[in-house]
């Protein structure tokens, strides 16, 4: 397993944001309430910009756990976390989500060059009770010095311990590996799978229920997409 990167001197977002000069915009979006905004400033972080109307009660708050899941990654296979802050603007709640920017090039799509390296990847994050929620192919970059890391930690699920309840959801994020990370590519799945399992470790009996926790829920999918009227592998 690669070790941790040396950490960045400590700085808290507000200073960040108050001293930067160059901002980027990379992205925007709007999911349901919350108005979503990603920056790439001075080069060296990547913020986000959450934006609520301060009448809305009930929203969802992934700041939370992208920085509690990049804290408690420490910088292996993922960017580190400088922390969030909260303010209003007008009748707006506003978020700042600031973390480090990543050099690298996005993937497209997986080659058999790149398994290694992201089983060693889900492994570690896996390991630490991580469960992404978002294990499509957009959602890792290859670095400049050639490392696999996992970038966005929005949708992210932490356990407390390992056990049979992190192992279903474990399985279910597999599945979808291979649906949306490989792309139903049989023989990059075959390949994975041995690779994924010597990095993971844990018993024999835990590997198993992995496995079968991740046909389940492939096949439950397929069902349902079936019953949809819809292609199994959509």
């Amino acid at each position: 397993m690669a070790a941790s990167r040396p950490s960045p001197p400590a700085a808290p977002p507000e200073k960040i944001l108050k001293e930067s000069r160059h901002w980027e915009l990379l992205r925007i979006r709007r999911a349901k309430e919350t108005r979503r905004s990603v920056f790439r400033v001075d080069g060296h972080y990547v913020v986000k910009k959450f934006e609520i109307p301060l009448d809305v009660r009930r929203y969802r708050r992934p700041w939370l756990a992208e920085d509690a899941c990049l804290r408690r990654l420490d910088g292996i296979g993922a960017p580190r976390s400088y922390g969030w802050c909260e303010e209003t603007e007008a009748d707006q709640r506003v978020v700042w989500l600031v973390k480090e920017y990543v050099a690298g090039k996005p993937v497209d799509t997986f080659a058999a060059a790149d398994l290694p390296a992201v089983a060693r990847l889900m492994a570690r994050i896996h390991s630490q009770q991580i469960i992404t929620d978002d294990a499509s192919a957009g959602n890792f970059i290859r670095t400049l010095d050639g490392e696999m890391q996992f970038l966005d930690f929005g949708r992210a699920k932490l356990f407390r311990r390992p056990g049979f309840r992190f192992d279903l959801h474990a399985g279910g994020e597999l599945a979808k590996f291979r649906r949306e990370g490989l792309r139903w590519n049989a023989e990059l799945w075959q390949a994975f799978v041995p690779l994924y399992v010597e990095a993971f470790g844990g018993s024999r009996f835990r590997r198993v229920r992995l496995h079968a926790a991740c046909s389940a829920a492939t096949a439950l999918r397929r069902l349902r997409k079936i019953s949809q009227g819809k292609s199994p592998r959509s």
